[in-house]
């Protein structure tokens, strides 16, 4: 029974030194693994390779349902905007919404960390595949 008990214990303090580097995040964050940073690895418009002009390109999906997306070009210029997102776990699909001149809201589907955004602009397609930084 007492080894029981010491298992018991040295399970629980393993457990907790793994989420010691959590501090100030909830078990509701733990529970949510699709939350963090996500990196642009490729963008594409049309055939045009577009992901050379930028030094980084990141979206954030933060935990009060909203998201930051940033991006900086190698000229040095930066810029920033935000939206909100929705996870739907059934479907396992991603909800972005901005609220820019005309309303945006697309679904993409979010699998093993990674999705891909599919958007007409124009006559082409922009293509961007986002994967989730560790």
């Amino acid at each position: 029974m007492n080894r029981l008990k010491s298992s018991l214990l040295i399970g629980f303090l393993l457990l907790c030194s793994l989420f010691s580097g959590w501090k100030g995040s909830s078990l509701k964050d733990i529970a949510r693994p699709y939350l963090g940073v996500y990196e642009c690895e490729s963008a594409t418009l049309g055939e045009r390779e577009c992901l050379e002009d930028f030094s980084y390109i990141r979206l954030e999906l933060l935990p009060e349902n909203e998201f930051t997306l940033s991006y900086q070009l190698k000229m040095g210029k930066k810029g920033e905007e935000q939206g909100k997102y929705e996870y739907i776990k059934e479907r396992k699909t991603l909800v972005l919404s901005l609220d820019c001149k005309e309303q945006f809201k697309r679904e993409f589907p979010l699998e093993k960390g990674s999705f891909v955004v599919t958007l007409p602009v124009g006559t082409k397609t922009l293509v961007m595949k986002f994967t989730q930084k560790k």
